[in-house]
């Protein structure tokens, strides 16, 4: 029981720091920050999971299941969505900037229309997941905090 509440705090951790870094880069580029959503964090830390039990790098699903039905399933009310995984790297810092050097990944990253991310991590391998989302209905962003 103790390891479980020790990996999901090390996967919150994780999280909160992602997304300070991801909304650094947004906010320093004049975009509205990205809100942290707790079922993009569940999708996206089952899909780190899968990808370090197989060993594999991938968007894919080894149960075929996408994200956007992943996050249907949870309830989400989605418009639009984006992923961006990595392999290898050992913090939060390394893996952002490897995401900002690889122009696919920051466009995930800088995408205007996006609003919320979530994002899991795995530590056997390093396997990294972001998941981004334009969610309906209209946000207020001046509330958003930079860093939750």
């Amino acid at each position: 029981m103790l390891w479980v509440s020790l990996v999901s705090l090390v996967d919150a951790i994780s999280s909160r720091r992602l997304i300070c870094l991801v909304n650094r880069e947004r906010v320093g580029r004049g975009l509205n920050p990205l809100i942290l959503s707790r079922d993009l964090d569940d999708v996206c830390q089952q899909h780190s999971v899968m990808q370090a039990r197989y060993r594999r790098m991938t968007h894919d699903r080894v149960d075929h299941a996408s994200m956007p039905r992943t996050m249907s399933d949870k309830g989400m009310r989605w418009e639009q969505y984006g992923e961006n995984v990595a392999r290898g790297q050992i913090s939060e810092e390394q893996v952002m900037y490897s995401w900002m050097h690889s122009a696919v990944h920051r466009a995930n990253i800088l995408k205007p229309s996006f609003t919320h991310m979530g994002s899991g991590y795995d530590s056997r391998g390093h396997y990294w997941t972001q998941g981004f989302a334009r969610v309906r209905g209209m946000i207020n962003f001046s509330n958003v905090p930079v860093c939750p």
